[in-house]
């Protein structure tokens, strides 16, 4: 039983990526403020939403699509 439990948490780990929140081809650096832990499928997705922009960017770009949004309410 405790070798499934071991197995099921290798398993698990081998499914999280590493994503630095300031990517490393933009200076971001490998330390662990940097670090999120995704799903792997997460990650992946991450990036085809986002591509290589950093977190403050990301949020910056919510935030004008969500004024963006509200305006277009406001108009109707």
């Amino acid at each position: 039983m405790r070798k499934q439990n071991r197995q099921k948490k290798i398993d698990k780990r081998q499914q999280m990526n590493r994503h630095h929140l300031t990517p490393k081809s933009r200076g971001g650096s490998s330390k662990e403020y940097n670090i999120a832990i995704f799903h792997i499928e997460r990650h992946q997705f991450w990036h085809k939403v986002f591509g290589n922009r950093t977190l403050e960017e990301v949020i910056e770009l919510l935030i004008r699509f969500k004024r963006f949004k509200d305006n277009q309410k406001g108009k109707e």
